[in-house]
């Protein structure tokens, strides 16, 4: 989302907004990669997704039911073995989860932090999933891994950390890496409009550059890139709710990390664990206008190339 220049009082035009680039995203994950484990003590890196019969006050278990949701998305077929990519893994906590339940599952994380590839590989060997789980550096729009191997790929709120509002590279690089028939599963915030509301507009924006998000993806925008990058079967189906006893979690827990996080640095927290603070209050507030954002899962069927 770009904004026209606005004037200063001399009537000079004032500097227009840059968005956060791959480098400030990289920068912001490096700086905050342990707080992470504040949220979830096993670096689930989202909301959870709440089901009936879960405790909306266990944090943990809603976020793993997450995970599940998405592995249950991917709709691989029972007890064969498949290679699954995760998009932007973070600290690779789905694929722990998947590769638990799924003993056959080998899995390719990709993300350009490499502090969080360290993470992810002291917990999986306590997880028992080490020898099946490869922590790649690397874009995750450029991957550089071979091209129709992968039986399922995820990005888990990591696809709007793709440029532009379409997320066009990202889509061309899950078409590229999925075989024929296989499912590409999306969770994320998205926005509903082309232009949000004014205070909506301003919120997405200060969300944005705290975390160091280029944009969200435009929903229709992205589904429509997913279909001209060789995708069908393309659906959208909302989680607003589910996520919100999660997402409920944010004020205390957020108030609470920041007092302890500037008791121990003695009042000089660095720039982006400031923004990380700012990020988690905008991203409960981000939800109440539901007129121009939405948080759902997006599926898709790589389709089959014509001959």
């Amino acid at each position: 989302m770009t904004h026209a220049p606005t004037c200063t009082p001399s009537g000079a035009p004032a500097a227009a907004h840059r968005a956060p680039t791959a480098q400030d995203t990289q920068a912001y994950f490096t700086e905050t990669a342990h707080d992470y484990r504040a949220w979830s003590p096993g670096y689930n890196m989202h909301f959870g997704f709440w089901r009936a019969g879960l405790n909306p006050l266990r944090r943990e278990t809603m976020l793993e039911a997450m995970n599940h949701a998405v592995g249950e998305a991917l709709a691989l077929p029972a007890g064969t073995p498949a290679c699954v990519v995760d998009l932007g893994c973070g600290a690779g906590a789905a694929a722990r989860t998947l590769l638990r339940r799924w003993p056959l599952l080998h899995a390719v994380t990709v993300t350009n932090v490499p502090v969080q590839n360290d993470i992810a590989r002291a917990l999986d060997a306590p997880a028992g999933v080490a020898g099946r789980a490869v922590h790649l550096a690397a874009d995750f729009t450029r991957t550089g891994l071979p091209a129709a191997q992968a039986d399922g790929a995820w990005a888990l709120e990591s696809a709007c950390y793709a440029p532009g509002d379409d997320k066009r590279a990202f889509c061309r690089e899950a078409a590229r890496l999925l075989k024929p028939g296989a499912r590409l599963v999306v969770v994320d915030g998205f926005l509903l409009r082309g232009r949000p509301g004014r205070i909506a507009g301003r919120l997405h924006r200060l969300w944005a550059d705290s975390w160091a998000v280029p944009t969200l993806a435009r929903r229709d925008d992205f589904l429509a890139a997913l279909r001209a990058e060789g995708f069908e079967q393309v659906r959208f189906r909302s989680l607003r709710w589910r996520i919100a006893p999660s997402a409920l979690h944010v004020p205390w827990l957020a108030t609470r990390f920041a007092i302890a996080a500037l008791w121990r640095a003695r009042g000089r927290l660095t720039p982006w664990r400031r923004r990380h603070i700012v990020a988690s209050y905008c991203a409960l507030a981000l939800g109440l206008f539901w007129r121009d954002f939405d948080y759902g899962m997006v599926t898709a069927v790589r389709a089959h190339d014509k001959t």
